[in-house]
């Protein structure tokens, strides 16, 4: 039985799978060290920024988590169409904590060393993923019945 869980926990030793947690860890330490709070401007313009800020960072936590948990669900399945949803999830993830460092750059955080960190970490993500993504097999799948994830040419199970 432990075998068993060892081949299904496996892809956690994978290149993507870790340069999926140094993105998560990336983040949440971009996350950390971000204020709180706007300071030095009037109280309902400092208010406005302040709930920008705060919706920013919470928005990159979660993204930042939505990666590997993402990868995990996708990696422990043979099915196309999941494994698909999950990879368009990853993608859009790694794509708004990049541009969600620019709303920190707005609010006065100025990491650029941290955020080029990051920016390079999703930059040595991507061709990993590519080729991960080129190793779903379309033959494996449930049809979805929002068109989104079948795969091409594909036809609804009629029974």
């Amino acid at each position: 039985m432990n075998d068993d869980i060892e081949d299904r926990m496996a892809f956690r030793k994978s290149p993507l799978f870790k340069k999926g947690q140094e993105i998560m860890q990336l983040a949440l330490a971009i996350v950390d060290a971000a204020p709180d709070e706007i300071r030095g401007k009037d109280d309902e313009e400092s208010e406005f920024e302040t709930s920008m800020l705060v919706d920013t960072k919470r928005d990159m936590v979660g993204y930042a988590y939505t990666i590997p948990g993402k990868l995990s669900g996708a990696m422990s399945v043979n099915a196309y169409d999941l494994q698909m949803e999950n990879a368009c999830l990853i993608r859009r993830a790694c794509r708004e904590l990049v541009v969600s460092l620019r709303a920190l750059e707005i609010a006065g955080h100025l990491e650029e060393d941290h955020f080029n960190l990051l920016r390079q970490a999703v930059e040595e993500f991507r061709p990993l993923f590519a080729n991960w993504v080129d190793t779903f097999k379309d033959s494996d799948y449930l049809w979805d019945d929002w068109g989104l994830f079948n795969p091409p040419g594909a036809v609804p199970d009629t029974e």
